[in-house]
């Protein structure tokens, strides 16, 4: 019951305006605050310390965590897909921490909630990242769309490589003066992520369209011969 649940059309609809309301509370946020956050050198939780981020932040990374949930249970159209499930599953939910644990000011410091926030959003992408790899490796040599195919395959190469950065320049802020410029791989990683998120649920909808529709009970019902209709 509870994976047809999650296979309607309004569990089709919840992954999708999560996705595209994440991408645009961040995109809204980027216009609105250019003047008090860098987003250089600032990284993206940064925009929850002031208005309106303070909303949309922890909104615009809820709707992440809403389309995960919701692939979770539906599936992303794998053969073999338990274990994407449950990366997708675990990503939802340290989403939802980082959305409501905030990040530390520079006059608080890295206070517990502040790690909290750090840890679980590294987690969300690493766990988003691994799913991504798990998916591309699937779904190669299958008769899975090219874009669906190349996109988790771009999207695998692309978040490790802009992860390993980020996490570079987090805690080795003065290697190659990274501290400086830390803002623009996390960024990039949010989009790559975002992006994979698009191509999970379009080829979530493309597996469940495939699905045929289950015989009607009349037309399961077998006629005898000599029968009347």
């Amino acid at each position: 019951m509870t994976r047809t649940l999650f296979r309607t059309r309004a569990a089709e609809v919840s992954a999708m305006s999560g996705v595209a309301a994440s991408q645009a509370g961040f995109a809204v946020m980027h216009l609105a605050q250019s003047g008090a956050v860098d987003p250089v050198a600032t990284p993206v939780s940064a925009y929850a310390l002031t208005w309106p981020g303070v909303v949309l932040f922890p909104a615009s990374v809820l709707g992440m965590a809403l389309a995960c949930a919701v692939l979770a249970g539906r599936g992303v159209g794998l053969a073999r897909e338990g274990l994407v499930r449950f990366l997708l599953g675990a990503t939802a939910v340290t989403l939802v921490c980082a959305a409501v644990f905030r990040t530390g000011t520079p006059e608080s410091g890295l206070t517990w909630w502040a790690q909290v926030h750090r840890y679980s959003a590294g987690a969300a992408f690493v766990l988003l990242t691994v799913a991504a790899a798990v998916c591309a490796a699937r779904l190669r040599g299958t008769d899975a769309p090219a874009w669906a195919r190349y996109g988790t395959w771009w999207a695998t190469v692309l978040a490790a490589l802009t992860f390993l950065t980020t996490t570079v320049n987090t805690f080795l802020p003065g290697l190659a003066d990274g501290g400086d410029w830390r803002g623009v791989p996390q960024r990039v990683l949010l989009v790559v992520l975002s992006a994979l998120l698009w191509i999970l649920v379009a080829n979530s909808n493309r597996a469940a369209a495939a699905v045929p529709a289950p015989a009607s009970d009349a037309r399961a019902v077998p006629v005898l011969a000599g029968s009347r209709p």
